[in-house]
């Protein structure tokens, strides 16, 4: 079936859009993890990322919103990658991204904010639900299933867990922390990716 123009029209502008969004969250991301959340400013984000302030907030209506959408989008690719390489075989996939302060920091600023802002709170219960729901999808986990729902938790706990004791304890052999953590998820989670096998608790 033949687009029409309009069509062709809106589907540029969304690319075009998409790729304006993307530019601001990769800006936004770089100075947040420099400078923190708090010395962060949306003007200079909106500097880096080579559009005007007031259009910056056409897209995110608060530097909070903002730092939300980056947390998502590291948190996606942090899944990506762990997805990508348990599909390629490999036994303990690298999570790095866990290992960088910097990101740990920020994790640990945004989780302080949600207990003074409920907004906050609530977006970050949105998207740990999310990650959730993509970490169920893809081993396969019903929604239904209250103790695959509840070995999910435990996973996001731990990884969230040694994401923020890394800024006070940081990892020297990340190698051996990565195949422990592997190990760990695989305990917890026996199940993830075979659909026909079931774990059970004693």
């Amino acid at each position: 079936m033949l687009k029409t123009r309009e069509t062709r029209v809106e589907e540029r502008k969304e690319e075009k859009r998409s790729e304006k969004r993307d530019r601001i969250l990769r800006a936004a991301e770089a100075i947040f993890l420099d400078k923190g959340f708090h010395a962060a400013s949306m003007n200079e984000i909106a500097e880096a990322a080579n559009v005007s302030t007031p259009h910056l907030y056409n897209f995110y209506a608060s530097k909070a919103a903002l730092a939300l959408a980056v947390q998502l989008k590291m948190g996606q690719e942090t899944f990506d990658a762990l997805k990508t390489a348990m599909s390629a075989g490999e036994k303990n996939p690298s999570c790095q991204s866990i290992f960088d302060s910097r990101r740990s920091s920020l994790m640990l600023t945004i989780l302080t904010e949600c207990t003074r802002n409920p907004e906050i709170k609530e977006k970050i219960k949105e998207n740990g639900a999310r990650l959730r729901k993509m970490i169920s999808e893809a081993g396969g986990i019903s929604p239904d299933d209250q103790e695959g729902q509840y070995r999910i938790l435990c996973v996001m706990a731990m990884y969230l867990g040694m994401s923020i004791s890394n800024i006070f304890t940081p990892v020297e052999n990340r190698e051996l922390m990565t195949k422990i953590l592997a190990q760990a998820e695989t305990c917890i989670l026996p199940f993830c990716g075979d659909k026909g096998s079931k774990a059970t608790v004693s």
